[in-house]
């Protein structure tokens, strides 16, 4: 398994030269958005950061602000480009039936309620202790360590723990990368345990989408506007 790396800085090479091209940054108070020449739009979740400004030609990738706006520059080339198996809810593609020990790290509400009509049990982690039922995080490395399933904010990517919490699953467990600042790129599978990645895609210059997000709106605002997609490891296939 790699490690040590940063799978941001991979991304970034990937589209670098095109960086200049951008039209349109929105800093909202719940997600970046970026809109480049042909109209598409990459988003990446804030997580309570707040982002006043940056510099495209000096972006730092040791700052988590400038992370934020990279991923959701990454995001509107890639997620258009790349190519996906489909569309549709994370719960509906994936049997979670078969699994012993889910571990969620990031909350997703509408995703938990799932599990719960379907008493499927699950462990869940987020930045965010006041949500509820989240476990103190003092315990997520110990939840990894037992897990043979993990569903993965994308938002580790751009918050810079995606690297450590991969190490601290067992290999033999699958990874499902899920929320609209996913990226939706090959590069992600040379981590052999991340066997699905769940993002999302907008419509070419969607004025909704980019109002929402400037007036600091969040994925349940937004989440009408978007369409939801997902790429699932050669092989692995729909369960």
């Amino acid at each position: 398994m790699k490690c040590n790396n940063d799978i941001l800085k991979t991304l970034f090479e990937k589209i670098h030269q095109n960086k200049k091209a951008e039209l349109n940054y929105i800093l909202g108070a719940k997600y970046v958005a970026v809109t480049n020449r042909d109209g598409h739009i990459g988003v990446c979740a804030t997580l309570g950061n707040e982002i006043d400004g940056f510099d495209i030609d000096n972006l730092n990738f040791d700052c988590t602000e400038d992370r934020i706006v990279i991923n959701a520059l990454v995001n509107s080339y890639i997620n258009y480009s790349a190519r996906f198996d489909g569309g549709g809810d994370i719960f509906s593609i994936i049997n979670f039936d078969r699994y012993s020990s889910i571990v969620m790290i990031g909350y997703f509400g509408p995703l938990v309620n799932k599990f719960m009509g379907k008493n499927i049990a699950l462990s869940i982690f987020d930045l965010d202790q006041r949500e509820v039922p989240v476990l103190p995080m003092e315990q997520q490395a110990e939840y990894l360590g037992k897990a043979d399933c993990v569903i993965l904010t994308s938002t580790s990517i751009s918050n810079n723990t995606f690297e450590g919490i991969v190490r601290n699953t067992p290999s033999s467990s699958d990874i499902f990368l899920l929320g609209p600042s996913t990226p939706m790129d090959d590069a992600l599978f040379e981590y052999p345990n991340v066997k699905g990645l769940f993002g999302s895609v907008f419509k070419p210059f969607d004025e909704n989408t980019l109002k929402i997000i400037a007036d600091g709106g969040g994925t349940c605002l937004f989440k009408q506007y978007m369409e939801k997609i997902y790429k699932m490891r050669d092989g692995y296939g729909k369960l």
